[in-house]
């Protein structure tokens, strides 16, 4: 049985599949937009903020 780990690459963007493309309905209809999570290249980026399409920056250590 797999576990699905082969399936699982941490380098491809999970939301738009690394396609750099997902679909929005903001605005009423359906229509393909670049992916916020990934900024449309298709790979995963750790810590990036889909929200304002940052990096999120890890404040200094004391």
């Amino acid at each position: 049985m797999s576990t699905g780990a082969a399936e699982y690459d941490r380098q491809t963007c999970t939301p738009c599949r690394g396609t750099g493309k997902v679909i929005s309905g903001k605005g009423g209809s359906p229509h393909q937009v670049s992916c916020p999570w990934c900024g449309g290249d298709g790979r995963f980026h750790p810590g990036r903020d889909a929200q304002t399409g940052e990096q999120i920056r890890s404040a200094p250590a004391d």
